[in-house]
């Protein structure tokens, strides 16, 4: 009898957390799983680590692939699921006929006990497509709820559709973890693995496309871990346009919608702030000068639009003093 559902782990050099991030799944109250570990070509004890919980458990296999990055590791492990379910969790062609969901979850956060459970129970009673739960952002021993917990029922895809590029992450947000996918209605979908950062934001509106019904509810049961070597920050000053590339897929989906196209505009404007502060504090004053040019083209649409006021302020004040603005960045966190 295949497993509800299918838990995929891409791991590359994931030594040090991967043992807490797969006792985690380990210790779900939901039984009925599989879980596919892909060593994605790691130089560390991650793949040793990952034998030895197979060995241990019938449920859980192993893929060591070469490095080729996470989009396709994770592809490597949708081809290798039986569940029914997938839930991708990142020590950092499907046959639809198989089984029904796909949920992704990052390599070095947490899961709570009841994470599986309380997501496929919701995917079943609504007969939802997709089945979002809210978080916990987990950084410097703080363990602190998402600000923004939505509990809401989207009934077509193009509500939902807005519902992505509302703010900065998104009311449905724009990463794969804390989600439940219907395997059927996705079959096909894969992740681009020519996008090299924030590919998991790009698969998620793929598959708002093709989706029917989206719940989302505010219970927090995820923990998104933060610390120095999270995907988000690790080497990216030589792999940030990779937002910037995605930007230019979404926008040329929506050339004739101008009430989207606003919306990525804030998106690319926000995410253009956000990166001048890292690029600031990391010494790449040159990079710092690009992305200014990203957040200034986007200015336009921003600020006619319905986005927050601080962030309009903030664009003025890259625009019309620059000098100024990216000295105050230095040393800010937020």
């Amino acid at each position: 009898m295949s497993p509800e559902i299918t838990v995929i782990v891409p791991a590359y050099n994931a030594e040090k957390y991967l043992r807490t991030c797969l006792e985690s799944v380990t210790g779900q109250t939901f039984t009925s799983w599989e879980l596919i570990i892909a060593d994605d070509g790691s130089t560390d004890s991650t793949g040793a680590i990952a034998d030895e919980y197979a060995a241990k458990d019938g449920r859980i296999k192993v893929l060591h692939l070469n490095r080729h990055g996470v989009s396709a590791a994770r592809n490597a492990c949708i081809d290798a699921a039986n569940g029914k379910y997938l839930a991708y969790v990142d020590a950092d062609d499907i046959d639809a006929a198989n089984g029904k969901y796909l949920a992704y979850v990052d390599a070095d956060d947490l899961l709570e006990p009841d994470y599986l459970k309380a997501l496929y129970e919701k995917s079943e009673e609504s007969n939802a497509d997709i089945t979002q739960c809210s978080f916990f952002v987990d950084a410097d021993g703080n363990k602190t709820p998402d600000t923004n917990p939505v509990d809401k029922t989207y009934e077509e895809a193009g509500s939902a559709i807005r519902a992505f590029f509302e703010g900065s992450h998104g009311d449905i947000r724009d990463s794969v973890w804390a989600k439940l996918f219907r395997r059927e209605a996705f079959a096909y979908i894969r992740f681009d693995t020519g996008l090299n950062i924030y590919e998991d934001g790009y698969y998620v509106y793929q598959c708002l496309k093709k989706a029917g019904k989206v719940v989302s509810f505010g219970t927090p049961l995820y923990h998104y871990v933060q610390h120095g070597n999270s995907t988000t920050h690790s080497g990216i000053d030589e792999k940030y346009e990779g937002y910037f590339a995605m930007f230019g897929k979404l926008k040329s989906d929506f050339a004739d919608d101008t009430f989207i196209r606003k919306r990525i505009s804030n998106r690319e404007a926000e995410t253009a702030l956000w990166l001048m502060r890292i690029m600031v504090n990391n010494g790449n004053k040159k990079a710092a000068w690009e992305l200014r040019k990203r957040a200034v083209a986007a200015a336009g649409d921003v600020i006619r639009s319905n986005a927050p006021f601080s962030i309009k302020m903030k664009l003025i004040g890259v625009m019309v003093m620059p000098h100024i603005y990216l000295a105050m960045l230095k040393g800010r966190k937020d």
